[in-house]
C-alpha cells in the first residue's frame, strides 16, 4: 500500500437480508430483500474522523459491521491495507480483530454483566495473546487510566457503573488489541451532553496520541461537525453527499441534508430559521423508490421538464400522485388513501369535513394553488381530479403518473463534484447538480 492509498476502502459495498415467515420460506428461499446496504462506495485515511450520518434505518450500522467484518457483504469488497476481506483465511481475519474495532452503540448492553471490568478489558488480550498473562493486570490498569477511569475499577461490575463510564470501558476493551481503525456507532447517543463532550474529547485524545482512524457514526449532524474530517451522508443505504464539514454546513448541500441541517437544535431563542420537515415516511428497503430514492420525499423535487412549476407547488402534486398509487393498489377508497379530509391544508379554514370531494377541494388539500400559472398543466391536472371526484380513481392515476412524472424518480443520479477547492472533494448525488441538458 502506497502513502497515498486509503488505510480502509469499501467499493460497491451491498448487503441484502432476506426476509421469511416460517420454515418453508426459509427452507425454499423466498421471501423479501431488504437492501441494508445498496452500492456503497467509502474511503478512510490514516489518522482521519470520518463522519456517517443519516437517519436511523438508513443502513448505518450495518456499514460500519461490513467494514470490521462482522457482516459478510452481499457484493462488493472490503480492502484494508490493500487486501480484499473476502480473501483472507481464517488466521488473517483473527488478525484483522486486532487491527479494526469495533464500539457498540449502547455501552452496557455490549459489556458482559458477569463479569468484572478487569476480565471485560483483559478478554482481548488473552484471546489474540498480545500481554503474557504475568503483565496482564499491568496492561488492564493501564489502559482503565488512557480513557479516564481509576485501576481499582477493574474489580467491579459494569453494572456499578454510568452510562458515559461504561462506554469508557468499552473503548478501553477495543485499545486493548491496539487497532489502527475504530468504528464508533452512535458512541454518545444514550449519554448526557455533558458527557457526551467528555467522550469526545477522550476520542481526539486517543486519537492524537496513538493515531488512531475513526468511522462515526451518528444521527446528530451537529456532533459529527466537530470531530469528523469529513461527512459522508447516507439515505435508505445509499451515500447521497460526501465532504468536509464546511461544504455541507456552509456551501451546497443535498436536499436530504438541508433537512437533516434544519433539525439541529438552535440555542438562540430568537432563532428564525426554517425547519424543513420531511412528509411521509422513509420508504421501505424491501421495495426502494426508482432512480433518486429521495424523490418521494423531497421538497425540491424536479417538476417535469415539459411544465413551468415551483418545486413547491409539484411537491403537492407529487405526494397526490403517491397517495393515489397506493389507492389503487390497495382498491380501497380513495379518501381513505389521501388527505382526507383536508383538515391541515392551506385553506382549511374554508373546508370543513363534510366539503364536497371535488378537483379544487383536493388541490387545497395537498397545497396546490387552485389555478396554476402553467395552462398545460392546470389542464391536465383538472381533468385528472375531475376524473378522480367523479369516482375514476385509476383514470386520475393513470393521467397523473403519465403527465407528472419527474427525472428524479426515472433516473438514478450520480455524484457529481460540485467543489475541489478544498481538501476534500465535494460530492452530490442529486439531479439538481446535473446540467439541466444532461438531466432531460
Amino acid at each position: 500500500m502506497t502513502g497515498d492509498d486509503p488505510l480502509l476502502r469499501a467499493e460497491g459495498l451491498e448487503k441484502r437480508f432476506t426476509t421469511s415467515d416460517g420454515l418453508l420460506e426459509r427452507l425454499l428461499g423466498r421471501g423479501e430483500t431488504i437492501r441494508a446496504v445498496d452500492g456503497v462506495d467509502l474511503e478512510i485515511a490514516e489518522g482521519e474522523t470520518l463522519g456517517l450520518v443519516g437517519e436511523s434505518g438508513c443502513g448505518k450500522t450495518t456499514l460500519g459491521r461490513l467494514l470490521v467484518g462482522l457482516d459478510e457483504p452481499s457484493a462488493g469488497s472490503v480492502v484494508y491495507r490493500g487486501r480484499d476481506l473476502a480473501t483472507l483465511d481464517r488466521r488473517e481475519r483473527r488478525e484483522l480483530r486486532t487491527n479494526v474495532q469495533y464500539v457498540f452503540q449502547n455501552p452496557l448492553a455490549s459489556l458482559n454483566p458477569q463479569l468484572p471490568v478487569g476480565d471485560i478489558v483483559g478478554e482481548p488480550l488473552a484471546v489474540h495473546d498480545i500481554v503474557p498473562p504475568d503483565r496482564r493486570d499491568d496492561r488492564i490498569a493501564d489502559l482503565l487510566e488512557t480513557v479516564g477511569l481509576e485501576p481499582s475499577a477493574a474489580n467491579r461490575y459494569p453494572r456499578e457503573f454510568s452510562g458515559g463510564q461504561c462506554q469508557r470501558i468499552a473503548i478501553a476493551r477495543a485499545l486493548a488489541v491496539e487497532p489502527e481503525v475504530l468504528v464508533c456507532d452512535e458512541p454518545v447517543t444514550a449519554l448526557d451532553v455533558s458527557v457526551q463532550a467528555r467522550i469526545l474529547n477522550l476520542l481526539s485524545e486517543l486519537q492524537a496520541e496513538f493515531g488512531l482512524s475513526y468511522l462515526f457514526v451518528s444521527h446528530d449532524l451537529s456532533v459529527v461537525e466537530h470531530v469528523a474530517d469529513r461527512i459522508a451522508v447516507m439515505y435508505l443505504g445509499r451515500i447521497v453527499e460526501r465532504g468536509s464539514p464546511t461544504q455541507l454546513f456552509e456551501g451546497d448541500s443535498h436536499p436530504y441534508t438541508e433537512a437533516l441541517l434544519s433539525a439541529i437544535p438552535e440555542p438562540d431563542p430568537c432563532w428564525e430559521g426554517d425547519r424543513i420537515v420531511l412528509e411521509g415516511d422513509v420508504p421501505s428497503a424491501i421495495d426502494p423508490p426508482s432512480g433518486c430514492q429521495f424523490h418521494t420525499r423531497c421538497p425540491k423535487v424536479i417538476p417535469p421538464s415539459a411544465y413551468d412549476l415551483e418545486c413547491e407547488v409539484f411537491r403537492g402534486v407529487m405526494d397526490l400522485r403517491l397517495d393515489l398509487a397506493d389507492a389503487v393498489a390497495d382498491g380501497g377508497d380513495p379518501r381513505e388513501a389521501l388527505r382526507w379530509p383536508p383538515a391541515g391544508a392551506t385553506n382549511a379554514t374554508a373546508i370543513d369535513a363534510d366539503s364536497t370531494f371535488t378537483a379544487g377541494a383536493i388541490k387545497d388539500a395537498y397545497g396546490i394553488p387552485r389555478t396554476l400559472t402553467d395552462e398545460d398543466a392546470e389542464a391536465a391536472l383538472t381533468e385528472a381530479l375531475e376524473a378522480l371526484a367523479a369516482g375514476d380513481a385509476e383514470r386520475a392515476r393513470s393521467r397523473l403518473s403519465r403527465t407528472f412524472e419527474s427525472p428524479c424518480e426515472t433516473d438514478r443520479p450520480d455524484p457529481q463534484v460540485v467543489d475541489d477547492s478544498g481538501d476534500a472533494r465535494h460530492r452530490i448525488a442529486c439531479h439538481r447538480f446535473y446540467d439541466r441538458a444532461t438531466r432531460e
